[in-house]
């Protein structure tokens, strides 16, 4: 089993076979080495069956993914100036979409007007709730005031000596 983090360095191309089984082809690339001595290694991957027809429209250029594929194997062949070449190919078991994509790479879909009203967060998806009351018992605070009454987490309080 290969998994890497790769980009899609075109957009997929989903085919049907005679029989109707849906496949995409995906070229993909991934970085090896660092500074100076990196370089880009290509992987020509295929993805079959329904998984193949349902991510083909997100599978675009430039989108990030989290390959895992079996039977890896290197295909040589000879490039148009005559040399030597080689290039990775797979078939890929299953691939994961990387979160965080901007929403112009994803399938053409009416967008939603802004002025919709947007989903409640709950208090403990950036903390703790209490860390929330604290954040909002700031924000009431009056500039340049102290307020004695405030109990936060830091289990001291700061002493004036006289």
């Amino acid at each position: 089993m290969f998994a890497k983090l790769v980009r899609l360095g075109r957009d997929a191309e989903v085919r049907y076979t005679p029989q109707g089984d849906p496949v995409a082809s995906l070229a993909m690339v991934y970085d090896i080495g660092f500074g100076d001595k990196k370089r880009s290694q290509w992987i020509i991957g295929t993805l079959w069956g329904k998984r193949a027809e349902s991510l083909g429209p997100y599978l675009t250029k430039g989108t990030q993914v989290v390959l895992y594929a079996d039977d890896v194997e290197v295909e040589q062949f000879m490039k148009k100036d005559g040399t030597q070449g080689a290039k990775l190919k797979c078939r890929v078991s299953d691939l994961s979409l990387i979160s965080g994509q901007s929403q112009q790479q994803a399938p053409q879909q009416q967008q939603a007007p802004q002025q919709q009203r947007q989903p409640q967060q709950s208090p403990h998806a950036n903390g703790s709730y209490q860390q929330q009351q604290a954040k909002q018992a700031m924000q009431q605070q009056p500039a340049g005031g102290f307020d004695d009454g405030f109990d936060d987490d830091i289990p001291f309080r700061q002493t004036h000596s006289s």
